[in-house]
């Protein structure tokens, strides 16, 4: 059981692959479950995937959960392991993680993808949904969890592998990352932005409207709409995410 030691307890990381390492991030509340058909991308690259801290197996829990301290986590992570430079890949609000870390350390970045990703929150609806994940943590996190797996899931044993991995998230964590990833926006340092991005959405995600804030801020960017499917893309539409992957890095990154 890999696990990178920080000051404040053990952060704990799965490892496959070889290649041109990838950091996959998750949602508030998912930890590294959600990324389980992205496996056979360990075919051609070296995957980790962490429950960042207060979720899963980590025993590591921040005091102050915010954006930058997650992104300082994923670097120490990634100094453990001894990875120099990284594909940073964010899922929903983990996206916010990965787009901060971007921005700070461009010279520990090789790349950003983001699935559903934001670089602010400005629709009402996607700020009702982090007000509500809010709100369930607070009253009821094994309904949260229940809802949040049955949108990934319809399949039975897996769907219960979820629920059981979220329901170990440290509550106050799983409530603060919500709210920050609700108040974090990193739109004024987006021309800085300096890495190769891909942006994926689901067709019927609202959350692609978002897409407009980088069509304003960046010249250069790639994005792929996959059809016939909403936010849960990694999970629901897998074999065409990572199709997308592999085309993204293949395109831009050194392969050996």
């Amino acid at each position: 059981m890999p696990v990178c030691k920080l000051e404040y307890g053990d952060l704990y990381y799965e490892e496959a692959g070889h290649g041109a390492p990838i950091i996959f991030l998750h949602p508030p509340g998912m930890g590294r479950k959600v990324f389980c058909f992205q496996k056979p991308l360990a075919r051609q690259f070296k995957l980790i995937l962490p429950d960042l801290s207060g979720h899963g197996e980590s025993t590591a829990v921040l005091e102050k959960v915010t954006i930058q301290k997650y992104a300082e986590e994923v670097l120490k992570l990634a100094d453990s392991i001894g990875i120099e430079k990284a594909t940073l890949l964010g899922y929903s609000s983990g996206g916010s993680i990965a787009q901060e870390f971007a921005l700070a350390y461009p010279e520990r970045t090789q790349a950003l993808i983001l699935s559903g990703g934001f670089a602010e929150v400005i629709s009402p609806a996607l700020k009702y949904e982090h007000l509500l994940g809010m709100y369930f943590v607070k009253k009821s996190p094994p309904t949260l969890a229940k809802v949040i797996a049955t949108a990934h899931t319809f399949e039975i044993e897996y769907r219960t592998e979820l629920i059981e991995h979220m329901l170990k998230t440290d509550l106050n964590t799983w409530f603060h990352f919500y709210h920050e990833s609700l108040n974090y926006s990193c739109v004024g340092r987006l021309k800085g932005l300096s890495v190769p991005l891909l942006l994926i959405y689901g067709s019927r995600d609202f959350i692609n409207q978002h897409l407009r804030t980088y069509e304003r801020e960046l010249e250069r960017f790639e994005t792929a709409i996959i059809k016939n499917v909403s936010h849960q893309v990694p999970v629901k539409k897998w074999q065409e995410f990572n199709e997308e992957i592999i085309g993204f890095l293949q395109k831009h990154l050194p392969m050996s």
